[in-house]
Order: structure tokens, then C-alpha cells, then sequence
């Protein structure tokens, strides 16, 4: 398999495999918390807040991208740059989780019309974003953290006698 269309396919499902796992954890916390305080009300306010919270997050991710290729020493930042690096990737993968979570769950009860099909469409945009503000964040991590990624490994050394 071609080197760059491993890493292209490594990155999608990596994008997309991470905010899946998240999504059980807080559908529990979401009921446990459902039980003790009480239903919340749907509102296309809420999930709009969601989806502003993620893009800003993909903002942020892309502008330190852009100072990193425009040579920002940022891995300068040490230690607390990689937690506070790693922390924002994390953020952005539970924010997008809370929003599948929380859109899946309430978006049928919304009224119809044009700022729920704007809000649909916002979601669109935020699932077409994640392997990007991924493959951005990757880019971001692997320089603060000092870590290189080498994708050539040994191959299984030959069998003489066969099978």
C-alpha cells in the first residue's frame, strides 16, 4: 500500500475512531446525570453552542498550526505546551462526541424550518472538519511533543522452510 494513502486512511479513521469511543462514555454521564438532576430541555440554541465551541476549537488548531509552519518555536513551551496541546485535542474530540451525542438525541424533536436545516448543515460542516482539524493537530503534536513518526517497520524475517 502506497505510504500516503496508509497515512490518509490512518488519519480519517483515527478522526473519526476517537469521538466514537467518547460517545458511550458520555451517553453514560449524560443518563447517570439525567437520573439525579432531571431532563434538560431541547433547544437548537444548545446545540448551536456546541457546534460554535468545536469550530472554535478547529479555529485555534489551525492558527497554531499556521504559527508553527511560520516557524514559532512552540515546542519551546515545554512541557506545558505538549499538556496544553494534548488537552485542546481532546477537548475538540469530546466536544464532537457531545455533539453527535446530544444531535442525535434531539434534533427530531426540534421544529422544522430553516435554522434547523442551518444547524444540519453546521453539523456537516463539523464532521467534514475533524480530519482536517486532526491531520492539523497531529502536525501541531508530533512537533511540541519532539516525537517522529516512522511508518517503515522491519518486515517478518524469512522462513527457510516454509509454512
Amino acid at each position: 500500500m502506497d505510504e500516503r494513502f496508509f497515512r490518509l486512511v490512518e488519519l480519517v479513521f483515527t478522526a473519526y475512531a476517537i469521538p466514537a469511543l467518547i460517545v458511550p462514555v458520555l451517553w453514560l454521564a449524560r443518563w447517570v446525570g439525567r437520573r439525579w438532576f432531571g431532563s434538560q430541555a431541547v433547544s437548537r440554541q444548545a446545540l448551536g453552542r456546541i457546534v460554535d465551541q468545536y469550530y472554535a476549537l478547529v479555529l485555534a488548531w489551525v492558527l497554531l498550526w499556521g504559527a508553527m509552519r511560520l516557524a514559532l518555536p512552540i515546542e519551546k513551551g515545554g512541557s506545558l505546551a505538549a499538556a496544553l496541546c494534548w488537552t485542546g485535542y481532546a477537548l475538540a474530540n469530546v466536544l464532537l462526541a457531545r455533539l453527535l451525542l446530544r444531535f442525535t438525541a434531539e434534533y427530531g424533536s426540534l421544529p422544522p424550518g430553516a435554522a434547523t436545516d442551518r444547524l444540519f448543515v453546521r453539523l456537516l460542516g463539523a464532521i467534514i472538519a475533524q480530519p482536517f482539524m486532526t491531520a492539523v493537530a497531529f502536525s501541531v503534536l508530533y512537533r511540541v511533543t519532539g516525537l517522529a513518526w516512522q511508518l517503515h517497520l522491519p518486515g517478518p524475517s524469512p522462513v527457510q522452510e516454509g509454512i
